[in-house]
């Protein structure tokens, strides 16, 4: 089994969102082969941190959550290519985040099911796992 951690499960993972994952999604993550995040996620939580929207203690910066959760958690970075873009770009205008855009145009391309609170995921066929 693969996952994709949107932007909110991987802070939700590393203790850093309001919500925490549940025991069942927590077990989901560990049983599974591969699990992903794309690097939009790094520029989101970036952008969030500079705005001063999230707190990153005991991380103080955005690169340094990033590089203990793929570490810590094994997880395998997605870079974005021009195609995820366009493909994002594509997608009908339900959802106005474009990271979360990014993550779902990813996830329909490769058929795995996603780590997220957002239920627009759905409106777009994503399976998601929350």
């Amino acid at each position: 089994m693969e996952l994709i951690l949107d932007t909110c499960g991987l802070l939700s993972l590393v203790g850093l969102a309001e919500r925490s994952l549940s025991r069942s999604v927590l077990a989901s993550l560990e049983e599974a082969d591969h699990v992903y995040v794309l690097s939009c996620s790094l520029f989101e939580i970036a952008i969030k941190h500079k705005k001063g929207n999230i707190e990153l203690l005991p991380f103080n910066t955005a690169l340094a959550l990033w590089d203990t959760a793929v570490k810590e958690y094994d997880l395998t970075e997605i870079p974005i290519s021009g195609k995820l873009f366009f493909d994002s770009a594509c997608l009908d205008d339900v959802h106005g985040d474009p990271f979360d855009r990014i993550i779902i145009a990813q996830a329909l391309r490769r058929r795995i099911p996603v780590v997220t609170y957002d239920a627009v995921f759905d409106l777009y066929g994503v399976e998601t796992v929350s």
